[in-house]
């Protein structure tokens, strides 16, 4: 019998409203989001593609490079290529940043804190729908918290969540990740998990990148062209 681990997750920040799920004390990562009950229909398909499409996150602390996989979610690749179309974000920002805890992973232990860098894509034309059939959250994944415009990249791999979330891309290099500050932060504890908050945001901008051509000879269609 398959098992779908369901999560609770609402950004006190952003003030997302979702039920309450299963699976609530260990995935208390995202205390303040409830992932909803109900999954709505992809709307969109993904269509035939220079591919691989890729979108990047700059700031001053360094940048993404995205491949997305509309393979996984294509409702929600084609909102972010959409996005970064147009070379500007300016509500894109980074407000939470959690380290890699020692003994990740160990024993059943996974945090806090809960190895990720999380932030927002309010820009998006539209809320994403929850978009996962099988694919467990691991390190170098770009994934959405179901029911909002947030999201986060994952600095571990995160069993624990299992398939609760939309993975809409991996992130090619993760070097810049630690360059992106951990503090100052402040904690806030509901049932006796705590998390960690940014007390102050980072802005980012999100730009998309000429898809690479699938066969010898054939030209990509450029930052004009659509999933």
């Amino acid at each position: 019998m398959r098992l779908l681990v369901t999560i609770v997750l609402v950004l006190a920040l952003v003030g997302c409203s979702l039920h309450a799920a299963e699976g609530a004390g260990r995935n208390g990562a995202f205390i303040g989001y409830h992932e909803s009950e109900a999954r709505r229909e992809v709307t969109l398909a993904a269509q035939p593609k220079p591919g691989p499409f890729r979108v990047k996150i700059s700031s001053s602390y360094g940048e993404f490079i995205i491949k997305l996989r509309p393979d996984l979610a294509p409702d929600t690749c084609t909102l972010v290529w959409e996005l970064a179309q147009k070379g500007n974000c300016p509500s894109c920002k980074f407000y939470r940043h959690e380290p890699v805890p020692m003994e990740w992973g160990n024993n059943g232990f996974f945090g806090p804190p809960y190895a990720l860098l999380q932030g927002s894509l309010a820009d998006l034309a539209r809320q994403p729908p929850f978009e996962n059939k099988g694919t467990t959250v691991q390190k170098g994944h770009i994934c959405m918290i179901p029911n909002c415009k947030e999201f986060f990249i994952a600095t571990a791999d995160h069993s624990e969540w299992g398939q609760s979330h939309t993975v809409w891309g991996e992130v090619e290099d993760l070097s810049a990740e630690p360059n992106y500050p951990f503090e100052p932060f402040h904690s806030n504890t509901h049932d006796n998990i705590t998390t960690r908050w940014l007390d102050n945001t980072y802005a980012f901008n999100l730009t998309a990148i000429e898809p690479v051509p699938l066969g010898t000879g054939s030209s990509g269609s450029g930052t004009g062209a659509s999933l």
